[in-house]
């Protein structure tokens, strides 16, 4: 990703995250299963909670959104469990508008526009940047979001009482990061993402920090 494309994708993901959290306010975030139930499945099983919630809840933000039809939410609905790892576009590309359809909805002529995917979004959709990013932020702010909820729910329910919060590494961390490394209390520790989290999606995980707790 060159420099200006992912100073692009930060800016829209900044964005994005902001228009969702509001839109979220107050709302029930009940997971798909209880901490006594999630700890006793099997690594699969695990997996298959997850990606489930993954997926119910990006639908959740692309309806939140506001940049896609309200008529195209079922064809979307039936696309995105195509995504996962580094494939995070759902739409096909074997047709995509021409120069004179992209100067029409005034977008970027340089950018490689998938039909279905015009056809699914609205205006506002369409007159951000880059278009292409908003399924691949929405992805990435609940794949990180829910992994590390479940996470935390399974070291809490292992006796798991101190935790530290840890980054990935690189370009992709947020500077707030630095001061927060220090050791929490498992029902102390800041959410996250961190208030002053400025990267295009939160990173970050809980570590447990006790070596005689029950990570069997």
């Amino acid at each position: 990703m060159g420099k200006s494309v992912a100073a692009d994708f930060l800016e829209l993901a900044k964005k994005v995250r902001e228009v969702l959290a509001t839109r979220r306010s107050g709302e029930d975030v009940k997971s798909l299963v209880s901490a006594a139930n999630y700890v006793a499945m099997t690594p699969n099983e695990r997996k298959d909670v997850v990606r489930k919630e993954i997926l119910a809840r990006m639908m959740r933000d692309i309806e939140k959104s506001g940049c896609f039809k309200q008529e195209k939410l079922s064809h979307i609905e039936k696309l995105i469990p195509k995504i996962g790892g580094y494939f995070t576009d759902p739409f096909s590309y074997n047709d995509c508008l021409s120069d004179e359809e992209k100067a029409a909805l005034h977008i970027n002529p340089e950018l490689k526009i998938s039909r279905e995917m015009a056809d699914c979004m609205n205006e506002k959709g369409l007159s951000e940047k880059d278009p292409r990013h908003i399924i691949p932020i929405i992805y990435y702010l609940n794949l990180f979001g829910i992994g590390r909820k479940y996470k935390l729910m399974e070291l809490r329910t292992r006796g798991v009482t101190k935790v530290k919060i840890v980054n990935m590494g690189g370009d992709l961390d947020c500077e707030d990061i630095k001061s927060h490394n220090g050791v929490y209390p498992i029902n102390d520790v800041p959410a996250l993402p961190l208030p002053g989290c400025n990267a295009a999606y939160c990173r970050c995980d809980f570590e447990p920090c006790e070596e005689n707790s029950d990570q069997s």
